[in-house]
């Protein structure tokens, strides 16, 4: 299947590099995704917090991504209701990669092994090239970034435009996130 897919949990909306988009109410639960590698251009992060309906907030690396590119994507929500514990799993096929442009993620946690170009920390967020953060907050910029073997919890994910080629959908009951 190809064309724009949206990520559970994710919305997808015209962005902005400027800003990271107004925000909305996240899901009780952050969601997973790993990938093989990713490569990105244009990197922003900034601490901020991100708001459940129910008032609970919680803290999230804001990151921005310009351009990005995944290969081996795997994303995971693992949704309790009064019914059990169902899991949606998204997969793109290994050959094609993922592409991505205006991503705005909201991270609780973020591991793999990352290597980053031209990078400039302890920037005030508001002056970021990119997206930016309130004034006064500790940001970071890049011009590129490479993850390999990643491995992400996000609380939120838009884009401007999100491509997946080769992918898969499937919902499961039981817990079955992405390894």
């Amino acid at each position: 299947m190809t064309g724009a897919l949206v990520l559970a949990g994710a919305m997808v909306a015209a962005t902005t590099a400027a800003a990271i988009p107004v925000s909305f109410a996240v899901a009780g639960s952050p969601f997973t995704v790993t990938a093989h590698r990713l490569e990105a251009e244009g990197v922003t992060q900034f601490a901020s917090f991100r708001q459940e309906t129910s008032g609970r907030r919680h803290a999230v690396a804001a990151v921005g991504l310009e351009e990005a590119a995944l290969y081996g994507l795997c994303q995971s929500a693992v949704a309790r209701t009064p019914l059990g514990t169902a899991t949606l799993r998204i997969r793109s096929g290994d050959h094609r990669a993922v592409k991505a442009s205006s991503l705005a993620l909201d991270l609780s946690s973020i591991r793999g092994d990352m290597r980053f170009h031209a990078v400039e920390m302890g920037r005030d967020a508001a002056t970021l090239r990119g997206a930016r953060g309130a004034p006064g907050t500790y940001g970071q910029y890049a011009d590129s970034l490479t993850i390999r073997h990643m491995r992400m919890d996000a609380w939120s994910l838009t884009a401007g435009l999100f491509t997946l080629g080769d992918a898969t959908m499937d919902v499961r009951a039981g817990e079955h996130p992405c390894a």
